[in-house]
């Protein structure tokens, strides 16, 4: 039981040095597929190693560079090298929807732009996105992600469910925005951090080339006193002979007018 629900747990390797794990919450005996929404570049990329719904199954489980095993009371899945090395451990509560995991010795470094910088070790972290967040003056808008890298040689992505995190204990604790949503969860062990970053692209995708605009002058504006002060300001650029590649115009939540 997790969460309350009884689940089905799958291993898949994704690569020698990425494990994903799956918990499917059964529903009239079938188990809940993860929503698809287009966070991962290949949905379908990581070749399944072992599924089911008893522990057995899980003692342990070789999944590339990596093995698997569950342990009950409370469900636990243990991330090991094939040596033995703990990797990461997922403690998920038999009737809440929370799960925790291990924390690095060293910094806490990942969850995306914004928020308390570099270690996020000590914070709580909402996960809100948007302008409401750490030192918007210095640090600029919240755009969180689950994605976390700890120092001491792993990374980890929570694809699925959403939620928030709590890094004030010994362990980290991440409780789910929905009860009984599925779990999806990639695992990395590395100790290079060009080996973990190049993991997270591996799970999520390579970046897109920016459009041949981007890389020119772009000239932004905020407060905006109606149409003919928008209008003025390609005018002058124009009558100039400034170039510009493109104009912003900016009037989200805290611009008087705009």
């Amino acid at each position: 039981m997790v969460g309350g629900k009884p689940v089905e747990i799958a291993v898949s390797s994704l690569s020698p040095a990425t494990v994903r794990i799956t918990l499917l919450p059964l529903e009239a005996g079938a188990p809940t597929p993860v929503p698809v929404d287009g966070g991962l570049a290949q949905p379908d990329a990581a070749q399944r190693v072992a599924a089911g719904r008893v522990a057995e199954t899980f003692k342990p489980v070789r999944a590339g560079d990596l093995s698997v095993r569950f342990t009950a009371q409370p469900p636990t899945l243990h991330v090991e090298t094939t040596a033995g090395v703990p990797v990461q451990r997922l403690v998920f509560d038999p009737q809440a929807p929370d799960m925790t995991f291990l924390l690095p010795k060293g910094p806490l470094l990942g969850l995306g732009q914004g928020g308390p910088q570099f270690d996020r070790k000590g914070q709580t972290d909402r996960m809100r996105n948007g302008q409401g967040g750490y030192q918007l003056q210095t640090h600029g808008a919240r755009a969180p992600i689950q994605w976390l890298v700890g120092t001491d040689g792993w990374g980890m992505f929570i694809h699925h469910p959403h939620g928030a995190f709590d890094f004030t204990g010994a362990d980290g604790k991440f409780t789910p925005t929905a009860a009984g949503a599925p779990f999806d969860i990639f695992v990395v062990s590395s100790r290079d951090p060009l080996v973990i970053m190049r993991e997270y692209a591996r799970i999520t995708g390579l970046p897109e080339l920016p459009a041949q605009w981007t890389l020119g002058y772009m000239q932004s504006h905020r407060t905006l006193s109606g149409p003919n002060e928008i209008m003025s300001i390609p005018k002058t650029f124009r009558d100039k002979k400034l170039p510009c590649d493109a104009l912003i115009y900016l009037g989200t939540e805290f611009t008087p007018s705009g």
